[in-house]
């Protein structure tokens, strides 16, 4: 009778259930100081595209981006991420987050550290979101 209760698959599903508090997930409420910290929510966010480009919609403003990586470069992933948030964001919210919106965040990227050859690295993907992004 032991097996038929289901009593143990009940605690398995509550051990189970921590993932889920993962999709729950919000926009952080404090903008980054640093470029690290930034970072840190992109790795939180990364599997949230539309709850990442909201964070870089209302808590990274592009002028910021330049003193955020002042002294380290952003690597070509990082920008592929920062750009499919970007082009995210004008698929999502064309309304508050325009093409010219979307060109100052482009223009802030240009003036991070290194961002020529980050730029450079992107692979032919990144560079279509880029190229999307400018158009």
């Amino acid at each position: 009778a032991g097996s038929s209760t289901g009593a143990p698959a009940r605690p398995s599903a509550r051990r189970g259930s921590a993932p889920v508090a993962r999709a729950q997930l919000t926009v952080p409420a404090q903008s980054p100081k640093t470029g690290s910290e930034l970072l840190r929510q992109f790795g939180s966010l990364r599997r949230e595209p539309a709850l990442l480009a909201r964070y870089v919609r209302e808590r990274v403003p592009a002028a910021s981006l330049p003193t955020l990586f002042a002294r380290a470069p952003l690597e070509p992933d990082e920008l592929a991420t920062l750009l499919q948030a970007v082009q995210t964001s004008m698929r999502e919210a064309p309304v508050e987050f325009t093409a010219e919106a979307a060109a100052a965040y482009v223009r802030a990227l240009l003036r991070t550290k290194s961002a020529d050859t980050s730029f450079g690295m992107l692979d032919k993907s990144e560079k279509g979101i880029l190229e999307e992004i400018v158009a």
